[in-house]
């Protein structure tokens, strides 16, 4: 079968000037350094934690698990040196947009590469095995003579956050990613993922992977999307993505 996930070149540029950003890098060089418990904590603060005045208050961040709570209080009591300075980077980060809610979309934007480049950098380990491997970040798909390039509009979706392929086991996954996840008016994504596992006669394997757990991604696509099957689609919460 014939697979592979051209990349939009202006995207990539777009990307690499992102991720150039002083805050950002380091920020992601922070959370690919952590694994288990330790990077639940920092990318739950990511997820909950989308406003400056959030970061101030820690403690009175409802969504915050309790938990998460007591570790960062315990890490800011102790000086803990990485903790200081991703909170540091995170609150540059914040606090450089404003908090109007234009600001905050933008800001919003800016949030998203984190689980994205997470998730791809787990996925080139995972996948590194052999050169002939494909793994690529904001790409179109091809799947045999379907091409989202020319078979989908803009409208439907044409581009995937993360695609990986192994052409010789032929089996692969992609990826749509997350921070806090909202999808209520973006039921096309969905459709997208069931596409792709629907042309790649389920050699490709879906996901939605987000910072938030796995129960409150589940309860909001319930509640966005009462009734509906979502039994082709993988739910990679941040418990998943510690252990990926």
């Amino acid at each position: 079968m014939k697979v592979d996930f051209p990349i939009d070149e202006r995207s990539e540029k777009f990307l690499k000037d992102l991720e150039s950003d002083e805050d950002i890098s380091a920020i992601i060089s922070l959370l690919l350094s952590r694994k288990g418990e330790d990077f639940s904590n920092y990318a739950s603060i990511i997820c909950f934690c989308f406003r400056e005045k959030d970061l101030i208050d820690l403690a009175n961040v409802k969504t915050l698990p309790e938990k998460v709570k007591s570790w960062a209080k315990k890490k800011m009591l102790e000086g803990d040196p990485t903790f200081m300075e991703f909170f540091k980077r995170l609150f540059s980060l914040y606090s450089s947009f404003s908090q109007t809610e234009e600001g905050l979309s933008i800001l919003g934007k800016r949030r998203s590469i984190f689980p994205e480049i997470y998730v791809f950098h787990r996925l080139r380990d995972v996948y590194g095995y052999s050169p002939k491997n494909v793994v690529r970040r904001d790409c179109y798909v091809v799947i045999g003579n379907w091409d989202t390039r020319r078979d989908r509009t803009r409208e439907e979706g044409q581009k995937i956050d993360i695609g990986a392929w192994d052409p010789d086991k032929e089996s692969g996954q992609c990826y749509e990613c997350k921070v806090k996840f909202y999808i209520k008016e973006k039921e096309h994504q969905l459709h997208f993922l069931e596409a792709i596992r629907d042309h790649s006669e389920g050699k490709i394997h879906v996901f939605l992977a987000s910072f938030a757990p796995k129960k409150v991604v589940l309860r909001q696509l319930n509640s966005f999307f009462p009734g509906r099957d979502f039994s082709k689609i993988n739910i990679f919460g941040i418990d998943e993505l510690k252990n990926l």
